[in-house]
């Protein structure tokens, strides 16, 4: 398996700076046509091998793997990056939030974004074995609370978690933000905020995807996450404010950080499909609505708080769809992308 971490280069001297610098833009200069700028031969090799299409926008620096190394000295990272006319390349210091992989060092890059340079190394090592199942962690996505997580063990709800509702805060003030910066034609301001925002929704989804699969890691489970493939293109239609709220849910990122911090420590994690697990009571299994957007009403069985009901249903579709056999001893596959039957009208624990 293969995982990019990033990692900031810092603490660059003056000389160093000018040599990467200097690399980069000539690496610009050759793709726009100009072929004798001087740049190393493998990156001249490399921008040939990836960017055959060049549009108006800045490109990567591509590291072969046999040029690039990773040290550790003391208490500090040193990235060798090649650069033409210093042999044996420079090395600079890289800092990341989180401990680099055991394992072999494939072709990475090094992307510039103002005037600091990121190195997105790729690793690449054994994937761990698949953890035996004796529980379910049922997700359900949505935008009152960016996910409900549900620990469903022998028919019985035995904890959950009401995780992200912090996210719809963040999204409002941004884009009151963003409103009264374009009132004042304040164009670029606007761009820096939307970046920032994007910054702090990503802090806070890698705490809700950690804390999942915490959960999932010390209770045995599989984690089973609700699949809103399409999910945007069906909101058409519905109004504006659902439109705005449908795409401002990060679904797909969110998924992204479960699967892969799941997949670092051998989770199982297990997509299906969402219908009518928002409609269906999870009590009874009668067609119930939403009374509002965080509450559900049964005709028969009277209120639940929406997205716990929404969690049970997924829980129970996915128990159902392995035919109530026990989750222990049996080996979870990774992707079970097939529709699930209907849920059973087990009362709740």
């Amino acid at each position: 398996m293969k995982l990019t971490i990033q990692a900031g280069i810092v603490g660059l001297t003056q000389r160093k700076k000018e040599l990467l610098d200097r690399e980069y833009s000539n690496l610009q200069r050759f793709l726009r046509g100009d072929k004798a700028v001087p740049l190393y031969s493998a990156n001249k090799q490399q921008a040939l091998r990836y960017y055959k299409k060049v549009k108006l926008k800045e490109y990567p620096l591509s590291l072969r793997n046999d040029l690039i190394n990773l040290r550790k000295a003391k208490a500090f990272w040193f990235l060798k990056i090649p650069v033409y006319g210093v042999r044996g390349g420079i090395k600079v210091p890289v800092k990341t939030h989180r401990e680099f992989p055991q394992g072999k060092l494939c072709e990475s890059k090094i992307v510039k974004r103002k005037d600091r340079y990121i190195a997105m190394l790729t690793f690449e090592f054994p994937a761990p074995p698949m953890r035996e199942c004796s529980s379910i962690l049922a997700i359900d996505l949505g935008e009152r609370f960016a996910a409900t997580a549900v620990l469903w063990q022998n028919g019985t709800v035995m904890k959950t978690l009401f995780l992200g509702r912090e996210i719809r805060g963040v999204r409002r003030h941004y884009a009151w933000l963003r409103r009264r910066l374009q009132e004042r034609g304040l164009t670029q301001v606007v761009k820096k905020v939307g970046r920032k925002e994007r910054r702090v929704v990503d802090a806070i989804l890698h705490r809700i995807s950690k804390r999942i699969v915490s959960l999932a890691f010390a209770s045995s489970s599989c984690i089973v996450l609700g699949d809103l493939t399409g999910i945007r293109q069906r909101a058409n239609g519905k109004g504006k404010r659902f439109n705005r709220i449908v795409s401002n849910m990060p679904f797909y990122h969110l998924t992204k950080m479960v699967e892969y911090k799941a997949m670092l420590v051998g989770i199982p994690v297990i997509t299906t499909s969402e219908s009518y697990t928002s409609q269906t009571c999870h009590v009874c299994g009668c067609e119930g609505k939403r009374k509002t957007q965080g509450l559900f009403l049964c005709p028969h069985c009277g209120e639940y708080n929406a997205d716990l009901n929404g969690a049970v249903n997924i829980a129970k579709k996915f128990e159902r769809w392995l035919g109530y056999m026990p989750l222990h001893g049996a080996a979870c596959e990774p992707a079970l992308n097939q529709p699930m039957l209907e849920a059973p009208s087990e009362r709740m624990g």
